[in-house]
């Protein structure tokens, strides 16, 4: 094998093998946050619909004059008062270049319990609907890692005060490339 082919190879497992601790160390801490979005239907649009994990700023969605979008997730209520969770894909049909791809997912641990993301079974580009008390895992796209590993982010439903269609949610983020761990602090894994 030439040097060339070992170190491309070399690069390779570096970016993409966690198993092995060849991961760049996380620079990033994870930090739960508790926040307050409102249903996309129903409300002024002035209020926060939606959240971006990766800059975690609150949003209305929206179309961006460069195409992109500023959420990764919007917020619905469904007539049984239950959260429906919308990748930007299913809320931008469709969308522009560079508009990413949400995996979600349906955790059956707890909020606290769920301390690393699943690295399978995430259903991409669509909704999720959970109650209060459950929790959703997501996938998220990594774009300023340098082989485009994901992100991870957990969420749970706090609660939904139904009469102004807010729903309070907590949320942790790992935005550090390809770490799938989901507890408070500078990530290991």
């Amino acid at each position: 094998m030439s040097l060339g082919a070992l170190i491309i190879t070399a690069v390779a497992l570096v970016a993409c093998d966690d198993a092995n601790n060849l991961l760049q160390a996380a620079s990033s801490e994870n930090v739960a946050r508790n926040y307050s979005v409102y249903a996309l239907s129903g409300t002024s649009s002035a209020l926060p619909a939606a959240y971006s994990f990766t800059s975690e700023l609150l949003a209305r969605p929206q179309l961006l004059a460069n195409g992109g979008v500023n959420f990764d997730v919007a917020f619905d209520l469904t007539s049984d008062n239950k959260v429906k969770l919308l990748s930007v894909r299913s809320v931008v049909p469709l969308p522009p270049a560079g508009v990413p791809s949400i995996g979600m997912l349906r955790s059956t641990s707890s909020y606290s319990a769920l301390e690393r993301a699943p690295d399978r079974g995430y259903t991409i580009d669509s909704t999720l609907v959970i109650g209060i008390g459950e929790t959703a895992v997501l996938q998220l796209p990594g774009s300023g890692c340098f082989s485009g590993e994901p992100y991870y982010a957990k969420l749970v439903v706090d609660s939904i005060i139904v009469a102004q269609r807010r729903i309070v949610v907590g949320s942790l983020v790992n935005r550090n490339c390809g770490f799938r761990a989901l507890t408070v602090g500078i990530p290991k894994n």
